[in-house]
């Protein structure tokens, strides 16, 4: 068993060490060597938000990438895929520095709490993710190495997106069901590990009860065991890197304490847990602590990238 314990302790922390990988030169503009799309639609209808963008190297050489889905968060109320897609705006985890990396990168936007209740916003983030599959020959992408990115809300999908299996929580009738929705690493944010503690230790409360379609036990409300991610852990969880403040008042992290000891305790094989003393809730860990961007990066090189080029 491989399981990595990485408890990251910052003693003092100034915003003005916030991460940048364009220099002012290329502020506003798609960097050299990267194509990208706007508004492919991954599901048609009438919902505005089955929608992503695609940033990915513009040479073609014909050797296949890794993937990455890049999720949004907002406390799955608002946000907006363009938030990790817009040249000249460059928080970490943008599509743009993923693709300058060698990776085929999309950022989606799925139906938020007011449109649908939970399982619809996991549900549109699988669908991408097979997208993403039946379009490999496309973008050149290898379906064996795709992950998933994200923070708070965006971080609680992707850890299920990785984690819960669709006979625990089904699928819709959304399109390319004949491919898997699974990704092979996960990278969490700040993202909300177990539902029906927050609630009871006023964490977020409203935006988890609109979520669920109301408190723990209400008729109706029967889903924050699925929508747990700890409720979701096995032997066979795929890499994890989680990434959680001390001082976040949204997201307790005595809640990633217990995931990173419930995840040993089922086999878990691959967890990253960088336990930041002094910062709150995202983004603020990625702006602030300059190592935790080319740390994240290095993990999707190691858990997506030397699978492909050992099938290479």
């Amino acid at each position: 068993m491989r399981t990595i314990f990485h408890i990251a302790l910052i003693v003092f922390l100034s915003l003005d060490m916030y991460f940048s990988c364009a220099s002012a030169a290329d502020e506003g503009k798609i960097p050299d060597g990267v194509t990208l799309l706007h508004n492919l639609r991954y599901r048609d209808g009438v919902e505005n938000n089955w929608s992503l963008d695609l940033a990915m190297p513009s040479d073609s050489a014909g050797k296949l990438r890794p993937a990455i889905v890049v999720i949004h968060g907002g406390g799955w109320l608002e946000g907006d895929k363009s938030s990790f897609s817009t040249p000249g705006y460059r928080p970490p985890g943008n599509i743009l520095d993923f693709a300058k990396l060698g990776f085929v990168a999309v950022t989606i936007n799925y139906r938020l709490s007011r449109e649908a209740r939970f399982p619809a916003a996991l549900q549109d983030c699988r669908c991408a993710v097979r997208w993403l599959r039946a379009h490999t020959k496309e973008y050149q992408i290898d379906p064996d190495a795709i992950g998933a990115w994200g923070n708070s809300a965006g971080g609680h999908l992707a850890l299920l997106l990785g984690m819960a299996d669709t006979t625990a929580i089904q699928d819709d009738d959304g399109p390319y069901r004949e491919f898997s929705s699974r990704v092979q690493s996960v990278v969490s944010d700040s993202g909300p590990i177990d539902l029906r503690h927050q609630v009871e230790h006023n964490q977020i409360p409203d935006a988890i009860k609109l979520f669920l379609g109301g408190p723990p036990g209400a008729a109706g409300a029967g889903d924050y065991e699925l929508a747990s991610p700890i409720k979701h852990v096995s032997q066979h969880t795929p890499p994890l890197m989680l990434i959680y403040g001390v001082n976040d008042e949204q997201v307790g992290v005595e809640t990633a304490d217990r995931f990173v000891i419930v995840l040993d305790q089922a086999g878990a094989k691959d967890v990253t847990y960088h336990r930041l003393a002094k910062i709150g809730h995202c983004p603020h860990s990625l702006k602030g602590v300059p190592w935790l961007v080319p740390t994240v990066n290095e993990f999707f090189e190691r858990t997506l990238r030397a699978k492909v080029d050992s099938a290479n």
